[in-house]
């Protein structure tokens, strides 16, 4: 964590202790602001919870530090604040009072600049000990997303290379629809596993190299509502469970399972909806040929208000030399690796 967004919110009535606090703390580098009294404070913390200490002398008008500290801590929000009571009662009374309120750390005024340092310092150190273990977590959450996305792939044709298609394709989708960072980072993440219902699939109809008779298509449907269930209620993969789910729904509500229609389908398997079709009619397959750019974009406008979203049609459009180029670079080696699973 950098020390601009390590803030600090400090409350105390005296101005020679808010000023001294605002200084020392911007001479080390931090973000501060300033609060004249415990409530305004709180009315602070309540419009922006983004800080990471609050410092609270004890004794202020309107509301104290410990009543400031209690409303803190009952504040729902995802981010913890660690906040350090300043105060002149030394008492062990009064510091098991100030702990159990919910308060991490104290500090006795007077104190040196070095005593305030050091308790920044550890604030610092549990938060940078949080951000390395929500690291770890992201980065085994992200092996099993990698994990569930190569079961897929290991059951069907496609090869790994479409799934990274797929997957790039989707982001620069969701950039030029406007979608933030995090969008982004997450279809990134959940589209190619898109198909992981396959799993579910008898490999006798899985993986025939024709066209599917209308009842072997049928079971084959069935993968949307079988990858829904398997990524349903997983912390933190609602979009995948989602994108699994109603990828091969319609704008015009004739897709499935649901025969979901125009906005009742998630943004994201709109998204992933054009983006497969697309890389599946460019691709080789045993019981196809390939075609070529421009005639996928020919049947993808064709559908453009039937299968898919004219939004979301009209910013592909506008970003299909660069979809082209990705698929042609991810294609070239992709090409050779099908035709020697065809042989």
């Amino acid at each position: 964590m950098e020390k601009k967004d390590f803030r600090i919110l400090c409350a105390d009535d005296s101005i020679s202790i808010r000023t001294y606090l605002t200084q020392i703390l911007t001479e080390w580098g931090y973000d501060v602001t300033a609060c004249v009294s415990g409530k305004d404070a709180w009315d602070t913390y309540q419009k922006d919870p983004s800080y990471s200490v609050v410092l609270l002398d004890w004794i202020m008008p309107e509301m104290t530090g410990i009543e400031a500290c209690q409303k803190i801590r009952q504040f729902s929000t995802n981010k913890y604040t660690y906040i350090i009571m300043l105060t002149s009662k030394d008492s062990t009374e009064n510091i098991v009072e100030a702990l159990n309120t919910g308060a991490d750390d104290y500090l006795t005024k007077p104190f040196h600049p070095a005593e305030l340092k050091a308790r920044i310092q550890t604030a610092y150190r549990f938060f940078e000990y949080e951000r390395i273990q929500r690291s770890i977590e992201n980065d085994t959450r992200l092996a099993c997303y990698n994990a569930l996305t190569e079961l897929a792939e290991a059951r069907d044709f496609e090869t790994g290379q479409h799934l990274h298609r797929v997957s790039s394709l989707s982001m620069i989708l969701a950039k030029k629809l406007g979608k933030d960072e995090d969008f982004q980072r997450q279809i990134g993440i959940f589209a190619p596993m898109h198909d992981i219902g396959k799993v579910g699939i008898p490999d006798n109809i899985l993986l025939l190299p024709r066209r599917l008779t209308p009842e072997e298509f049928n079971v084959i449907k069935t993968h949307t509502t079988i990858g829904y269930q398997i990524l349903q209620g997983k912390p933190t993969m609602d979009m995948a469970a989602e994108i699994a789910h109603h990828h091969h729904e319609k704008w015009d509500g004739s897709g499935y399972p649901d025969g979901l229609k125009g906005e009742e389908i998630s943004l994201a398997s709109r998204i992933v909806s054009v983006v497969d079709v697309y890389d599946a009619l460019r691709a080789l397959r045993p019981y196809k040929r390939a075609f070529s750019h421009t005639e996928a974009l020919d049947i993808i406008t064709q559908d453009t208000g039937k299968a898919f979203d004219p939004n979301v049609v009209e910013a592909f459009m506008t970003v299909e030399h660069h979809i082209k180029s990705q698929f042609d670079s991810s294609y070239r080696n992709d090409a050779q690796s099908v035709k020697r699973n065809f042989n």
